[in-house]
């Protein structure tokens, strides 16, 4: 009868592959720890925007006490009205007014030349082309219950942003676009008008 030994190099092999599988498992656990505590990726439409422009991009179709119906093109600037419904709540200049998108999809809006700002509600990231803006009474004030803003097709160029979106809008403002669309030549036949009318356009925001 015979102890048998085995080669020193076969243990000092033994001995190494146990050491590999030890800091391999130890790394393994270190860099699933790392993943876990990675900062969340920020999305690209968080910051702050002014309106630049707002145009339509659907016929819209009004009744006037003189002439009918008329059909204000697409393309017609709506910029200072959009400016006026979007960021009116605000006690500001709308050149100097800018909404906020935030890393927690809260919105504010806010004035460059003053410390207002108020919480206008929040925002989601549906796709790479879309965002949902919900804006709240605050914002809003002529709507209870707020408006839900879907701006879909969206393109990123530098700092700008365009996309499509509806807003409902009030009998006065659509006052204002047959005023402005006819030169003062007609007016609105606001009884054949509804309270609130939805128009889509193409809105185009600067990154500040």
């Amino acid at each position: 009868m015979y102890i048998r030994y085995e080669p020193l190099n076969k243990q000092i092999m033994k001995t190494s592959k146990l050491i590999l599988l030890l800091m391999l498992s130890v790394s393994m656990v270190f860099l699933s720890g790392c993943k876990e505590d990675e900062e969340p990726e920020v999305s690209v439409f968080v910051g702050d925007y002014v309106i630049v422009s707002a145009t339509l991009s659907q016929t819209l179709t009004l009744t006037t006490n003189e002439i009918g119906n008329i059909d204000v093109p697409v393309g017609t600037d709506l910029t200072v009205m959009i400016q006026g419904a979007l960021l009116g709540a605000i006690q500001c200049d709308p050149a100097n007014a800018y909404i906020e998108l935030h890393e927690d999809f809260s919105i504010y809006i806010s004035c460059s030349t003053s410390q207002d700002e108020i919480n206008a509600g929040t925002w989601e990231e549906e796709s790479e082309t879309e965002i949902v803006l919900n804006l709240n009474s605050t914002a809003v004030p002529s709507s209870p219950t707020g408006v839900v803003l879907n701006v879909t097709d969206i393109v990123m160029a530098g700092s700008s942003l365009s996309g499509t979106t509806s807003v409902p809008v009030s009998k006065t403002m659509l006052a204002l676009i047959v005023a402005a669309f006819t030169g003062g030549n007609a007016t609105l036949d606001m009884e054949a008008t509804p309270d609130v009318l939805p128009i889509t356009f193409t809105i185009v925001l600067e990154k500040q």
